[in-house]
């Protein structure tokens, strides 16, 4: 222990003594934990934000393909209307009694 006449070590020796009590040790702890939990949240936030943008990159090109196929089912559906159209106005020769062959 220090002289008390000597602040300076007096002081030292003051800070000593009050570091050395369990329940700043205890606090201390608490706060290292308390890093050490803020060190592992902040890698799993690292983490999820690298999954966030592989998600973002995969449902883009789930779209993408999902547009692929809404525009070949549109363009199916066009070739089938263009079909029912043409069929509808073409016109259909009927057999006439005249045209209808001679066979019984």
């Amino acid at each position: 222990m220090f002289h008390p006449d000597d602040s300076c070590a007096y002081a030292i020796d003051k800070a000593v003594q009050w570091l050395d009590q369990p329940r700043l040790t205890t606090e201390v702890s608490h706060l290292r934990d308390g890093l050490v939990r803020i060190e592992q949240v902040k890698k799993q936030l690292s983490n999820l934000q690298c999954q966030e943008q592989l998600l973002l990159h995969t449902l883009f090109a789930i779209d993408m393909e999902m547009d692929g196929v809404q525009r070949r089912m549109e363009q199916v559906q066009a070739m089938e209307q263009i079909s029912n159209f043409h069929v509808a106005y073409t016109p259909m020769t009927m057999a006439t009694k005249d045209q209808m062959p001679l066979t019984p």
